[in-house]
């Protein structure tokens, strides 16, 4: 009797999946086979490259170059490889042995990323220039080069960087927001503006780099600096988290309201207040109203910080006349066939140098300093190209002397001229010598005007000030919790006032690492104060105002500041303040007094001026150590970082 047909078809069921799995795996194998045939182990290590998968890559290339040592596309893929990982090293070995002439983009850029790992940014630099001389569209060397320029404050350069990279696709709304962050630095709240709404135009674009929200509370500042109010609550409509308890937003909310002349809700202005008390240095997103307006309300504070040094450290180029600029030619000090001759032009002055029978003219533009130290001169040639003189006016009785920096004996001609620098060092310069660089370049606003460091310098902008005291509404209440819309330096201390001094009394240049025992580190008050132990051991209450007042030039008598350090060195109670507005509340308890001079003579021991490698110049030496004879001692551990 035959089997049921049901149990033959079961039979036959199992085989016949078997040799179907068995033929899908044959043909598969045999397509890999066909993809892969002739494809040698330096093609699969750079398509592993490819792929981001730089382990492989590199066993690729290692195996190929046990067999041919020399082999140029392995010896690359193997230096790009270690790169990536961060070999930088042996990667930089590798490279040297490719020749010079085969050199692709990217080796290029990835030889300028190590370098600049390993701190060597000029040559890092270069190399990266010499990607974009290859290709200007690589996109790796323009964010690099960006980010380099961003870090290193060149932000000229660096914004011509963030507008290429704006020019990639799909990279339009990051690029934006870079350069939106650059333009911020330049205090351009108008070019910040641009460049943040091109960003907020494509979200799409922007991968998690930066919150939505948080751009358009920048963009809102910007308006308000700008004083475009109505924009600027247009923009805070458009936020998506709008929470009625959240202390910034009430803050943006009533700067609108006050520049518009609303009056805003109790529950408003209790947040906003509430801001303002957490953040009493952050500047005021509001118009500059220059100095005069200022004086018209503190006329006291106002007359002192006018005669002071803060006020006369930038002359323009109508108010040189003010200066001893040379009635007659002087010989150069480094040469002196070389002479320089100074001439009075319709709307200023001009510099004639003559060198090897050759005149070269700068037009003097501005001057820095105060006079007490010397006075540099800046100006332009023909070309619209910046020179900072090849000669500076120092006291008397030195007179004119080359600038500190320059050359004391020049290999060129041109050279006598002076020192040719870029826009960024050229705005370096006025961020500490005025109270808003971008207004002196562009030569708007109305603290353009102001005398070098005018008041909005350290308190900001006060436009909404202005209006907030001219308001009925606030009456003669004026203590720490009135919300008067300006930065307010007097309610902080410690670190928070050391760093507002720091912005210019610390280097500008950030390729510059001080350190305690460099010559030149004793110019820079505002990190020298903070490798001190009296810094450091004061519970965040000494600060640069414990001793000077900043709306008057620093003391000269000793005596004032032996009595700071000997209220804390001497006894538990605080004497009166020395300066006006200098020192706010107690000192911590004593620490000892000093074994050699218990009474005081602190200064010639402790804080002597010393001597620096810039021309003619001594600085009082604000690290606050032991001074024997023979220089400093050598700096404790814990006494700086």
């Amino acid at each position: 009797m035959s089997p049921p047909r049901a149990g033959v078809q079961s039979r036959w069921t199992g085989p016949a999946l078997a040799g179907v799995v068995i033929l899908l795996g044959v043909a598969l194998v045999g397509a890999w086979w066909r993809r892969t045939a002739g494809i040698n182990p330096l093609q699969r290590g750079q398509a592993d490259y490819r792929r981001g998968d730089y382990p492989a890559a590199e066993r690729e290339a290692r195996g190929v170059l046990r067999r041919r040592h020399d082999d140029a596309e392995a010896l690359r893929l193997l230096a790009r490889s270690l790169f990536r990982q961060g070999h930088d090293q042996a990667a930089l070995k590798l490279a040297q042995r490719l020749p010079r002439d085969r050199l692709e983009v990217e080796d290029y850029f990835l030889q300028g990323e190590a370098f600049f790992r390993l701190g060597q940014r000029e040559r890092a630099i270069l190399l990266w220039r010499m990607a974009l001389g290859r290709d200007l569209n690589h996109l790796e060397t323009i964010v690099a080069l960006e980010r380099a320029f961003s870090r290193l404050d060149l932000l000229h350069e660096a914004g011509t960087m963030a507008q290429r990279l704006e020019a990639q696709p799909g990279w339009e709304a990051r690029a934006a927001l870079r350069l939106a962050a650059i333009r911020a630095e330049e205090s351009d709240p108008a070019g910040t503006a641009e460049a943040l709404q091109r960003a907020l135009s494509r979200p799409d674009q922007w991968h998690g780099a930066d919150d939505p929200d948080r751009v358009r509370k920048w963009l809102v500042r910007c308006r308000l600096q700008m004083g475009q109010p109505a924009q600027a609550r247009d923009e805070l409509r458009q936020l998506k988290d709008s929470r009625q308890d959240d202390p910034e937003l009430a803050w943006l909310l009533s700067r609108c309201n006050l520049q518009q002349g609303i009056a805003s809700t109790a529950a408003v202005a209790a947040l906003a207040r509430s801001y303002r008390q957490a953040h009493p240095l952050e500047p005021e997103p509001a118009p500059f109203v220059g100095e005069a307006r200022c004086g018209a309300c503190h006329p006291a504070v106002f007359r002192s910080q006018h005669h002071s040094r803060h006020a006369r450290t930038f002359l323009r180029k109508d108010q040189l006349g003010q200066t001893a600029l040379a009635q007659q030619a002087i010989a150069d000090p480094g040469d002196p066939r070389v002479i320089h001759a100074y001439h009075r032009r319709p709307g200023g002055w001009e510099i004639q140098t003559r060198a090897q029978e050759k005149i070269y003219q700068t037009v003097l533009d501005y001057a820095f300093g105060s006079g007490d130290r010397g006075l540099t001169l800046v100006g332009h040639d023909r070309e619209d190209r910046v020179y900072e003189c090849r000669l500076s006016h120092y006291p008397e009785p030195i007179g004119w002397d080359v600038t500190s920096g320059q050359a004391p004996h020049p290999d060129q001609p041109a050279q006598f001229q002076g020192k040719r620098i870029n826009h960024d060092a050229l705005r370096r310069c006025l961020f500490c010598h005025t109270t808003h660089a971008q207004a002196i370049l562009t030569g708007s606003g109305p603290e353009s005007v102001d005398s070098a460091i005018g008041c909005e310098r350290c308190h900001g902008p006060a436009g909404d000030h202005l209006r907030v005291v001219s308001a009925a509404t606030v009456g003669a209440g004026q203590g720490p919790e009135t919300d008067l819309a300006i930065a307010r330096p007097a309610l902080v201390s410690g670190p928070a006032i050391v760093a507002l001094c720091s912005q210019c009394h610390s280097p500008r240049d950030k390729t510059l690492t001080l350190r305690p025992e460099a010559p030149d580190s004793v110019r820079f008050q505002g990190q020298t104060f903070t490798w001190s132990r009296c810094y450091s051991q004061s519970d965040g209450q000494l600060d640069c105002v414990t001793c000077h007042d900043p709306h008057r030039d620093a003391e000269t008598a000793p005596a004032v500041y032996i009595a700071r350090c000997l209220a804390c060195h001497g006894t538990t109670e605080t004497p009166p303040s020395p300066t006006a507005g200098a020192a706010r509340g107690t000192v911590p308890a004593a620490r000892g007094s000093c074994p050699v001079q218990p009474a005081g003579n602190c200064i010639p021991c402790h804080m002597p001026k010393v001597k620096t490698p810039m021309a003619h110049a001594a600085f009082t030496d604000h690290f606050i150590r032991v001074h024997r004879e023979g220089g400093p001692d050598p700096p404790p551990e814990s006494g700086h970082p």
